[in-house]
């Protein structure tokens, strides 16, 4: 192999098995390791080393659904809030009737708290998807990608 070959070949990525499947390597540098599992209902996203996912991070995940019943009317009145600002229609009067989940992820937990995220997909036109930032119990921030 020549010296380019070897400098751009494509490098194999990390999988590790967890109780919650198998999570792949799919980034990593100067210690930012994120590690991605997209096997279940929707793709699930959390930090770790560069061997393996963070434990508490996975522990956090395993009870998801949980957590997100716990935000239930906080979501709906999110979006009902989020839409009527931006003279959005609100024809739901809960967020299940118009989102599915599509994704969550963790950025860390400090001192027991998750700070985490859902990313929703609004199943009418355009279908955008809508993110919600998450510190503990409180939605803390709204973002929405067309």
């Amino acid at each position: 192999m020549g010296f380019f070959s070897n400098l751009f070949k494509s490098k194999s990525r990390l999988v590790v098995s967890t109780p919650l499947g198998n999570f792949t390597l799919a980034y990593s540098k100067r210690n930012r390791n994120t590690w991605t599992n997209n096997d279940g209902k929707f793709l699930l996203s959390i930090r770790g080393t560069g061997n393996e996912p963070d434990k508490e991070q996975l522990n956090f995940l395993a009870n998801v659904d949980v957590e997100i019943q716990k935000l239930d009317k906080k979501i709906t009145n999110r979006f009902i809030a989020e839409f009527r600002e931006a003279g959005l229609e609100t024809d739901f009067t809960d967020w299940k009737q118009r989102f599915r989940v599509v994704a969550v992820g963790v950025m860390m937990i400090f001192q027991g708290e998750a700070y985490w995220n859902i990313t929703f997909e609004d199943l009418k036109e355009p279908h955008a998807h809508f993110t919600l930032f998450i510190e503990g119990q409180k939605t803390t921030d709204f973002s929405i990608d067309t």
